[in-house]
């Protein structure tokens, strides 16, 4: 029992000498002796509540060598101080989430249709011929006739441009500028080429993560995306445009990933959920920010302009902070890995003595050969448990990504002003993060998987009634309001859960994969409104059964809160079969 005691000690505090607590032990065995074991439990109750620094120098009695320390066991010593500064740390390595809110909602507010066109006073032939007919078959002389059906049915915007019109708008709008009032498709594919240059980002970090490090590849990439966002002031045309959302994303989702890379590197591991969730919540906040810059600036291209020069200064932190202590052991500066980690304990006001102490990763880190990408689907292929948890996951992203940006690219099909529609979606957003975690902590993550989709469903199928209250407000709107609680927290549900599901072997290649289909149902999100069209209960019913059968199929994954994660492809299987969940019926191998 002593031995076992004193294991578990060496494992919590990460690879501290053995020898310190086996000498002890070994003294008590032979000797027997119950005031020896009554001193030796008081000494290890003594380590677990004093910050162990006071041993980092001390060598152990029979140890020649200087102590051995993980890099998890110092800073799970630095995390777990309470003190704000390391929150605030974090806050502002995260400070760049709501730069995604920004960038992949900025279409909304500067290149809006304005649904009725009686902003403009029209001096076109054509227009003032089509006027009287109107006025002569109906005998209404101040009915509404400019709305945007109107003209784009009756091949008026040909005849839309500043030298023919006289337009009366109180904010301006690249959709005229550029002559897209009747393209509504064209600005949709705005949208979404965000999210193709996300695809982008997502081939390309990983190897400049690895090369660069985190900090710098991620503050480069904001850079970029900031300058793109400031050159989008003076965009002249539509084409330039397409460029700039390219640029926007492939810069956001750099810098964010390096963001969270960095952020989750320095976190001790059962905090990484919370600090997960103060990263969306970080994300939420641009919601309210991009509303309060779009309401108090008139024209779009100022628009651009202040949402730029927000974004650059969110990455300044970058410059400040050192990097990942992670990423400078991996490519072999320990020292500079050792006063990065000091530099963060005198912040926390914590003892860390790290002179004469060897560094690791870890105590039985062991490094995985590079294999390709067609070697890991050979061996998806070949172990029917894996192939059927890796298929389920791609759909579950699929859905869940697809619903987000589904919701919150169609908000203005309810009328409304955009600046309420989008207070609300990020309320509904903030409320989703912060139910995440007890919800995960009551049902687990398949349950929990169920639960979010499951009730999406259920908010699509009862949006199918026609209750209508005001101009803008029906029980579809409310619906779909709710319905953004939980298919954010599902979404957010995937990271966690693909994480687990997941082989240590093969996690790379599933979050990769996974986030690459999440970015083409991203990128279809904002064609769904424009693609059904006026065809709601259509609309409404697809959604509801990519939601149900989500849910459905999530019951055939297995349980992964408090298990222990999956090392090869086998032990996908072995848990499967404890679970008594459904394993497939072919193309399993046992040693695949």
């Amino acid at each position: 029992n002593v031995i076992k005691l004193s294991s578990g000690i060496n494992a919590e505090y990460g690879g501290i000498d053995p020898a310190y607590f086996n000498f002890a032990a070994i003294r008590i065995v032979r000797r027997k002796s119950a005031v020896s074991l009554f001193i030796l439990r008081f000494v290890i109750q003594s380590i677990q509540e004093k910050d162990m620094g006071d041993l980092g120098a001390t060598k152990p009695p029979t140890a020649e060598k200087g102590l051995t320390m993980t890099i998890d066991a110092a800073i799970n010593r630095i995390g777990k101080s309470p003190t704000v500064t390391m929150v605030l740390v974090a806050t502002l390595a995260m400070s760049c989430s709501f730069v995604g809110t920004l960038y992949a909602y900025i279409v909304e507010f500067t290149g809006f249709i304005p649904e009725e066109m009686e902003q403009f006073s029209c001096v076109s032939q054509k227009c003032l011929d089509l006027k009287s007919k109107f006025v002569l078959d109906t005998g209404e002389v101040n009915k509404t006739l400019y709305e945007v059906a109107t003209i784009c049915d009756s091949g008026m915007e040909r005849d839309i441009d500043y030298n023919k019109y006289t337009w009366d708008l109180s904010r301006t709008t690249f959709a005229i500028d550029f002559n897209l009032i009747c393209k509504g498709s064209s600005i949709s594919l705005l949208k979404s080429l965000y999210f193709v240059g996300g695809t982008i980002s997502l081939l390309l970090s990983t190897v400049l993560f690895e090369s660069l490090g985190r900090r710098k590849t991620a503050f480069v990439a904001g850079a970029i995306g900031s300058v793109a966002t400031f050159v989008g002031m003076f965009s002249p045309n539509y084409e330039m445009m397409a460029i700039i959302r390219l640029l926007q994303g492939f810069g956001n989702f750099t810098a964010y990933g390096g963001c969270y890379i960095w952020v989750l590197e320095f976190v001790p591991e059962k905090y990484r959920v919370y600090y997960n969730t103060w990263s969306m919540l970080i994300w939420c906040i641009g919601y309210p920010l991009l509303v309060f810059i779009s309401y108090i600036t008139y024209t779009w291209r100022n628009i651009f302009l202040v949402v730029s020069i927000v974004t650059i200064v969110t990455y300044i932190p970058l410059l400040i902070l050192p990097d990942s202590p992670r990423f400078l052991m991996s490519i072999g500066r320990v020292g500079e890995a050792k006063t990065v980690l000091k530099k963060y304990a005198n912040l926390a006001n914590i003892s860390l003595e790290l002179d004469g102490v060897t560094l690791v990763v870890g105590e039985n880190a062991t490094k995985t050969e590079s294999v390709s990408i067609l070697t890991r689907l050979k061996e998806i292929w070949n172990n029917g448990a894996l192939f059927l948890e890796t298929i389920l996951q791609w759909y579950l992203w699929f859905t869940c990504c697809l619903l987000f940006y589904f919701l919150n690219y169609g908000w203005s099909s309810f009328g409304d002003t955009p600046y309420i529609n989008y207070l609300f979606a990020g309320l509904g957003e903030a409320i989703a993060y912060v139910i995440l975690v007890p919800e995960i902590n009551i049902f687990g993550r398949r349950k929990g998987m169920v639960f979010c989709l499951g009730a999406s469903c259920t908010c699509f199928l009862l949006a199918m009634i026609p209750w209508t209250w005001s101009e803008v407000w029906s029980f579809e709107r409310l619906m779909n309001l709710v319905a953004i609680v939980f298919v954010s927290d599902g979404f957010a549900l995937a990271f966690l859960y693909t994480n687990e599901l997941a082989p240590t072997t093969h996690r790379g290649f599933a979050l990769s994969s996974s986030s690459v289909i999440a970015r083409f149902a991203a990128f279809l999100g904002p064609f769904v409104t424009d693609i059904f069209g006026n065809h709601n209960t259509l609309k409404l019913a697809i959604t509801a059964f990519l939601a149900g059968a989500g849910a459905l199929l999530s019951l055939l994954l297995p349980e992964t809160k408090k298990m222990p994660i999956p090392e090869q492809p086998r032990d996908v299987t072995i848990r499967r079969k404890e679970q008594n969940l459904v394993n497939p019926c072919c193309n399993v191998r046992e040693d695949a």
